[in-house]
């Protein structure tokens, strides 16, 4: 009873942070980036993760400057490496790519690792949502994908997985470079 209630507390708080993170990336605070100097921020930023296990992590594509949530787009950033650097296998490779086309920009993040089956593919935008099989030592609840979702839409943008030729994830995250809801 008790490692239960311990449970379900933990899994409140999680919610209650959700929600306040949904909420708040409905407010977006808008400034003038560079795009690829916030890439390669949050890849130093998670430096001391992916030199653990071996990883090489290479950024590619042009400065790009656009008008985004510097802290919000940072955060989805994050959730995206911290996800390729916990399912990439030991010494396997990461790849940022930004690339500019009409009317916006792509960012993918491609990793090495056992991938995201096609029916998982949506659901794993959803709050709470976890492969199956998933570990414990692989940790999350399930939120940052979802809250990645709501960032990219707040933004007028999407997200969405696909299955990366020779095994691994592709995350495609694509933003306009304007915005007509905020």
């Amino acid at each position: 009873l008790k490692h239960n209630t311990g449970v379900l507390q933990s899994q409140i708080e999680d919610l209650l942070r959700f929600n306040t993170a949904a909420f708040e990336a409905r407010q977006l605070h808008r400034q003038t980036v560079d795009l690829r100097q916030l890439i390669e921020d949050q890849v130093e930023a998670q430096r001391l993760q992916w030199r653990a296990r071996e990883l090489t992590v290479t950024v590619s594509g042009e400065p790009l400057k656009m008008d985004v949530d510097t802290e919000k787009i940072g955060t989805a950033l994050a959730n995206l490496l911290s996800n390729a650097i916990r399912y990439s296998p030991l010494k396997g490779r990461i790849e940022l790519t930004l690339r500019q086309h009409p009317g916006g920009v792509q960012l993918d993040i491609q990793d090495q690792g056992v991938g995201v089956a096609p029916a998982d593919r949506d659901r794993i935008f959803e709050p709470f949502y976890r492969l199956p099989g998933a570990s414990e030592r692989e940790g999350g609840v399930g939120l940052g994908l979802a809250l990645v979702k709501s960032i990219s839409e707040r933004h007028g943008g999407t997200v969405r997985c696909e299955a990366r030729p020779g095994g691994g994830a592709s995350f495609i995250v694509e933003l306009p470079m304007t915005d007509q809801k905020a």
